[in-house]
Formats: C-alpha cells, sequence, structure tokens
C-alpha cells in the first residue's frame, strides 16, 4: 500500500491511498476486494491497480468528517476482459486500516495523538488528551444499479430529444408539471425546472435563440436510461470519448464557478450528433450532467 502522508486534520483535505499488483486465484483471494467477474472469466485475475479517495471535511474547530470510497481499479490487460470494474467492491478492510491510521496518526508539529473509544466521537471534555476528533466515518464501498423509470420514459426512443421542443413535449415525457423560475436571459423571463428525487432537469429558450435542456445528476447510485448506453455515476470521460469517436468527440478540462469567488475543475466531452449539440460533464470521474442546445458550447 502506498500511504501518502495527511496534513493536520483540521484542513479540509483529498488524497488517494494505492495498493498494486493484486492477484487473484481459486485458493489466493486478496483481502481488499471482492472482485466481480464476468459470466465465463478465469479465477485468476490480475489488478494492476486499487486506488481508494480518503477525504477530510473539517465540520467545526474540534471535528473533522472522514470519507473513504474505492474509486477505482485498473485491472490488466487480460484481466480488464473479465472484471466488471463497476460491480467490483471494496472488502473494507482499507477503509479500517485507514480509520485506524487516522485515530492513531500523531501530529508531527504538536506530537499530540488522535484517539477515539467509538468509530464516531472522541471525548472532548477536559480529560480528553486529543485536539481533533472524527466526526463520522464513512465508506463507500459499493455503487448500487438501478434503472430510471423517469429517464426511460423520456428518451423513449433511446435517443435524445430534438430541438427545437416545447416545455409541454417535455412535461408530456415526464408526466410531471414543471416550475417556472426567473432568468433575465430567458423569452419572456423564464424557463422550466423539473425536480426529482436524484435529479433535476431544464428547459431554456434564450433571448439570443439558443434553446437547451441540461439533466443534473445528485445521487450516488449507477443509473441507466440514457441514450446511447450512458450511465449516470458509471460513464467515464474517457469511455465516452471512445464512445462518441465517430461525432469526432473532444475531451478537455474546464472551470466553472461555485459561487462568486470561487470555481472549480471539471471535465468534459462535447460532440455533434444530428445537428444537435452535446456536452458530458463528469463529476468525480464519472457522468454527472448531460446538456444538449441547438448551438455550440
Amino acid at each position: 500500500m502506498e500511504r501518502k502522508t495527511l496534513p493536520h486534520l483540521v484542513r479540509n483535505f483529498s488524497t488517494t491511498v494505492d495498493l498494486y499488483n493484486l492477484k487473484y486465484d481459486e485458493g489466493n483471494k486478496n483481502p481488499y476486494l471482492n472482485l466481480a467477474l464476468k459470466s465465463g472469466a478465469k479465477p485468476k485475475q490480475h489488478i494492476q491497480q486499487a486506488s481508494w479517495n480518503v477525504s477530510l471535511k473539517k465540520v467545526s474547530s474540534s471535528k473533522t468528517k472522514v470519507t473513504v470510497f474505492l474509486e477505482k481499479i485498473i485491472p490488466d490487460s487480460w484481466s480488464k476482459k473479465e472484471v466488471d470494474t463497476k460491480l467490483t467492491k471494496s472488502t473494507g478492510k482499507v477503509e479500517k486500516e485507514i480509520k485506524e491510521f487516522l485515530l492513531h496518526y500523531k501530529n508531527t508539529e504538536s506530537s499530540r495523538e488522535l484517539e477515539s473509544s467509538d468509530s464516531s466521537a472522541i471525548d472532548t471534555g477536559a480529560e480528553a488528551q486529543a485536539t481533533t476528533e472524527i466526526a463520522s466515518f464513512e465508506t463507500k464501498t459499493a455503487k448500487k444499479k438501478t434503472v430510471s423509470k423517469k429517464l426511460q420514459s423520456l428518451f423513449i426512443k433511446k435517443q435524445f430529444v430534438t430541438l427545437p421542443a416545447a416545455s409541454d413535449v417535455f412535461t408530456k415525457l415526464l408526466q410531471v408539471k414543471p416550475t417556472q423560475l426567473e432568468c433575465k436571459d430567458c423569452k419572456d423571463g423564464k424557463y422550466s425546472n423539473w425536480d426529482f428525487d436524484d435529479f433535476n432537469m431544464i428547459h431554456a429558450n434564450m433571448n439570443d435563440g439558443g434553446e437547451y435542456y441540461a439533466i443534473q445528476y445528485y445521487g450516488n447510485d449507477i443509473v441507466s436510461g440514457l441514450p446511447y448506453g450512458l450511465l449516470f455515476n458509471g460513464s467515464s470521460a474517457s469511455e465516452c470519448k471512445q464512445k462518441f469517436a465517430r461525432y469526432n468527440a473532444q475531451l478537455y478540462q474546464t472551470t466553472v464557478d461555485t459561487d462568486e469567488n470561487s470555481s472549480k475543475a471539471l471535465t468534459v466531452v462535447t460532440f455533434n450528433v444530428n445537428s444537435t449539440f452535446v456536452r458530458l460533464e463528469f463529476g468525480n470521474e464519472y457522468l454527472t450532467r448531460v446538456m444538449i442546445s441547438n448551438k455550440e458550447f
């Protein structure tokens, strides 16, 4: 295991813990991963690299929230054909080791240890020796795969809804009435908004003649129902660039504003199909937003 040096726990921080050359066969199952094998796969497999994301977020002056999840696995060229990387799960051993490491981590500057009596809290009273506590320790060992009935209804022809399209077209497909939200650059000063449990959709006609609709996914599951086999929280940028290579798909990094004073990096894939411009956005490496427009982005 490659261990990264962690900063003082009062900072917001994200890093990875990487394991290399994990071998599997019938008599020797690696303790870190529960491999999901495709039908007919042989039991002997080799994983070149597995990476767990570790995020530390300050929630108060004395508490830090820790989140750990299996971020990616990279099989070797032979095992790549037989290992289902999307359904492979972490056994929880790495998460346990990271937790123990953090709870016993000694800050080199203050030489004061983190101590904990259970998985979620430390006594912060006068007798406590720790100055920083782990408020919560979350692990995400697997992603549930689901089918969105609303997305299936929206893309019933298994292709993107062509533009121009009135908001009533989307309302009929979704069978849900939108709310009208204010927009100074939109026709009539309004755009349509549909809210669902884990995704949001908007449709807008702009004053400059532009028209677009966009779907933003907020959940943690892998969700199908989009055209072309796209998966929310399951399709990666590199996979999509390859999938849409015949449409001259472009992959690039850009930035988006998160508020008036800050922005964040974003991976994007764009292409043009049937005179429709498509923009795919990837948060945390996987597809989280789809935008369809009648104008180039």
